[in-house]
């Protein structure tokens, strides 16, 4: 969470290959620093300088430096996901997966699949989208990694959209209890919304009222 150290760190890497002789190293390392800068700009939602670092990174590191690789490639899907282009998000995705076959717990590959269900179940492919989200909690772990609570909420608002009540809540409960460890606002007011619903959903109107206070 220390963001700016972060940029400090990279320009000293910067410095330091300054004078260095080009070859694959130095111009793999380049890429890493890129892929560094464009991860960053995403916490900023700074589209254009994710889409610059994305490919400048994917444009230096090395073939064989596939978790980077990775990293750069779902940084793009966000950057499509953010402009609205949801068949280039999903195609940046995609290849997010097949970089990171290797990597099942990989950040990026549990991120990709959340982002990449997110999509079919804008899209209407529920099925598909709870398919895509439940694949995501068999390789989250057990305790699952943090960031799986976006794919139980995604999941209990799929749950929620075939009015499979008990099965929502028992979702959102899941991802509320892992919202408890992390500083994730976003998804702690996206679970107190798709609750509201579903205390309407309910009749119980106090408790959705309660839900969004």
């Amino acid at each position: 969470g220390q963001h700016t150290a972060v940029e400090e760190k990279l320009q000293a890497a910067e410095a330091a290959l300054q004078n260095t002789k080009r070859d694959e190293t130095t111009q793999d390392l380049n890429g890493r620093i890129a892929t560094i800068r464009a991860s960053l700009a995403i916490i900023q939602h700074d589209v254009a300088t994710i889409l610059l670092q994305a490919r400048q990174a994917l444009a230096h590191l090395h073939p064989n430096n596939l978790l980077f690789r990775s990293a750069a490639a779902y940084t793009l899907g966000v950057t499509y996901h953010l402009k609205g282009d949801r068949t280039a998000a999903s195609q940046s995705f995609t290849e997010v997966l097949s970089l990171t076959e290797s990597f099942e717990g990989s950040i990026y590959r549990i991120a990709a699949a959340i982002n990449l269900g997110q999509i079919q179940a804008a899209d209407n492919q529920l099925a598909l989208a709870a398919k895509t989200f439940e694949h995501v909690l068999q390789v989250a772990g057990d305790p699952p990694q943090l960031i799986a609570c976006e794919a139980f909420l995604s999941l209990a608002q799929v749950y929620y959209q075939w009015n499979d009540l008990d099965t929502a809540l028992e979702y959102g409960q899941q991802c509320a209890q892992l919202t408890q460890q992390i500083e994730s606002i976003d998804t702690f007011a996206a679970y107190g919304v798709f609750l509201a619903h579903l205390k309407l959903a309910q009749e119980n109107v106090p408790g959705a009222v309660a839900a969004l206070a």
